[in-house]
């Protein structure tokens, strides 16, 4: 995959493309032939491109919202009429796209969502074009990059738990001790506004746990620095948690969540 063959495999002319982002795994550096990974891309189009852009099927940012990708609390910061989002899949172990127009992205931008403060500081090589430097943009507010931050990745860590106690291994995880702490879990008001992820087998659900660590991660270098300086700072768990076999949330629990906490602890009075 290249910039020449996404944008074919769109029909998109480039005169319309401002920016295209490869973000996710690709940046991390976790990606890798045996897992088959694919491309996780954001591109930024001129303003108005659904009506330049018939073919593509724009729809509203309520997904994002519902899974926490932008904050549910920053809703009404965006406009049903001019904020809309249009996504493409070509099929797994290809590609997936995520498309906003230059007024939505900086609107996730002016509202700290994560992904779009990652793709503005991606290393040169994963900006495939780069016509307007929003990072030139980009300012920190630490109130709306607290909300964004924990939202999302309590939203990821809750999406772990559930599936993996409630989807994929009920049975595995029926004892006291690991009833107690999803009980206290689920006092956290975010525990039901979370959904389950579809179709998420054993090793996708261990994946959010780490993406939930990670995030707080990247929101720590954002408040030290105003920027992400370091991809791959969470990668040091990535294959250990990978690893793991155990499907008890027992067992993750012990291992990760202390530091989760203290990394909770460090981002919000850093």
């Amino acid at each position: 995959m290249n910039k020449e063959t996404l944008l074919e495999s769109l029909s998109l002319d480039e005169k319309f493309v401002e920016c295209i982002y490869v973000f996710d795994s690709r940046a991390y550096g976790t990606a890798s032939r045996k897992r088959q990974s694919d491309y996780d891309i954001v591109i930024v189009l001129k303003s108005n491109a659904w009506d330049q852009h018939p073919n593509l099927q724009w729809s509203s940012l309520d997904f994002m919202f519902n899974h926490h990708w932008i904050n549910p609390t920053f809703r009404y910061l965006f406009s049903d009429e001019t904020d809309k989002k249009c996504f493409v899949d070509l099929g797994d172990r290809e590609a997936q796209m995520w498309m906003f127009n230059i007024e939505t992205f900086r609107q996730l931008l002016k509202t700290n969502t994560m992904f779009a403060i990652e793709c503005i500081f991606l290393p040169e090589d994963l900006k495939w074009i780069e016509k307007i430097p929003f990072y030139e943009e980009f300012q920190v507010n630490n109130s709306m990059l607290e909300q964004s931050v924990m939202n999302h990745s309590r939203s990821h860590l809750f999406m772990s738990a559930k599936n993996l106690t409630e989807v994929l291994f009920p049975n595995e995880n029926t004892d006291l001790e690991t009833e107690n702490i999803l009980k206290e879990m689920s006092n956290d008001c975010l525990w039901d506004r979370t959904p389950l992820p579809r179709q998420y087998n054993f090793y996708k659900t261990k994946k959010l746990l780490w993406h939930s660590i990670r995030l707080i991660y990247f929101g720590i270098q954002v408040k030290s620095f105003g920027r992400i300086n370091d991809f791959a700072q969470a990668n040091y768990l990535y294959e250990d948690l990978i690893a793991i076999e155990s499907h008890r949330w027992i067992d993750f629990h012990q291992k990760y969540i202390e530091l989760y906490n203290e990394l909770i602890n460090q981002f919000l009075h850093k």
